[in-house]
């Protein structure tokens, strides 16, 4: 039985790879370290893994990006530790684009800009 962890992170970007027939994707993500940790200051960057494919459907959100997404992500063994592997993402319920979740992505700065001119 694969348990299912649903993460909300700012995703700051996706890529895809294909080398020797393998093929896959990784998204990249941020959020802020705990406030209360000794160990960890300003933000954490996190890449988890994907499916080749899933870079198609982060495209509908690339104009918006960085931006809040929720994640569903099963936890898998790889390399001897533990790591995120994406099966789904959306936008937080309740949010759309050029909502609070997606300030600061690349359509809220195109609009910004277009009102400045």
């Amino acid at each position: 039985m694969t348990m299912i962890n649903t993460i909300t992170a700012r995703v700051m970007g996706a890529s895809r790879y294909e080398v020797e027939g393998t093929k896959g994707a990784k998204i990249i993500a941020m959020n802020p370290a705990p406030e209360d940790s000794e160990n960890a200051i300003g933000y954490q960057f996190m890449s988890i893994s994907a499916p080749y494919d899933m870079l198609e459907k982060l495209r509908e959100y690339a104009p918006d990006m960085p931006c809040n997404l929720e994640i569903d992500a099963e936890m898998r063994a790889s390399g001897g530790k533990m790591t995120f592997y994406a099966v789904a993402v959306r936008r937080p319920q309740g949010s759309q684009a050029g909502s609070g979740t997606n300030t600061g992505g690349a359509a809220a700065h195109a609009a910004e800009s277009n009102t400045k001119k």
